[in-house]
């Protein structure tokens, strides 16, 4: 009897270590990584809720919710102002996000490396990239 109790115990041992493996190994399996929701970006922005990061707002946001869309181009754009009008934020398709500073005293925006402009004249909003000029009634 003695040793049935014995070997009844070292089976139940034996199931408990292989259940504990198998919890720990299902912990680490690879799929997890790939949860939708489990892709933050640096800023804390989750890519697959459709949040990105706009330094001109300096907040994960939906493009289509805060920003200006242009669709009368090659390629969709958003415009993004800054709370204070002193940034204008482009996101491109091909280039991701294009910050341009205001010109003091006019309604211009101009990137400080490229040839990215903004500009409201007459209440038209003008958005220049790529040599492409889009443009949308504000």
């Amino acid at each position: 009897m003695r040793l049935i109790l014995s070997l009844i115990r070292q089976k139940g041992r034996v199931l408990c270590t292989l259940a504990a493996l198998l919890l720990l190994t299902a912990c680490s399996h690879p799929t997890i990584s790939k949860l939708v929701g489990n892709d933050r970006d640096d800023h804390g922005c989750i890519g697959s809720a459709g949040y990105t990061w706009s330094y001109a707002l300096h907040d994960c946001v939906r493009l289509w919710e805060v920003g200006k869309r242009f669709n009368d181009g090659p390629q969709q754009v958003f415009l993004v102002f800054s709370a204070d009008s002193l940034f204008a934020e482009i996101f491109t398709e091909q280039e991701g996000s294009i910050i341009c500073k205001r010109k003091k005293g006019t309604q211009t925006w101009k990137h400080t490396k490229g040839e990215e402009t903004v500009s409201i004249n007459n209440g038209i909003t003008c958005v220049k990239v790529n040599n492409f000029t889009y443009t949308s009634p504000q």
